[in-house]
């Protein structure tokens, strides 16, 4: 009978054990991919990126969407705006919530 240079016990070894500098390593950058991982998922973005406002006494459409919307077109803006909440034309009430879709 021919016996394995390593004995019968060959599989019963103990596998390496990695240094405590390595394991602290180890530790460091799994910390590290955690966190880009939970920084991307926070900084990517929903995917409903809209506002939620609620209409003031005296606010306007018009005043919203310029004020929400600097640099835009009033009127795309407000069509927009409209076309978010189901409105009719650009009647609003006070107390009213309107959600702002995201530029």
């Amino acid at each position: 009978m021919i016996q394995d240079s390593l004995g019968p016990n060959r599989f019963s070894r103990r596998p390496d054990r990695l240094s405590r500098p390595a394991r602290l390593a180890l530790v460091v950058a799994t910390a590290a991919a955690g966190l880009v991982v939970v920084g991307g998922v926070a900084y990517a973005g929903s995917p409903n990126t809209n506002t939620r406002v609620v209409v003031h006494s005296g606010e306007t459409l018009w005043g919203i969407a310029a004020a929400h919307y600097p640099g835009a077109n009033i009127e795309q803006s407000i069509s927009s705006i409209e076309a978010a909440n189901h409105l009719d034309g650009a009647s609003i009430r006070p107390g009213e919530t309107l959600t702002l879709p995201a530029p």
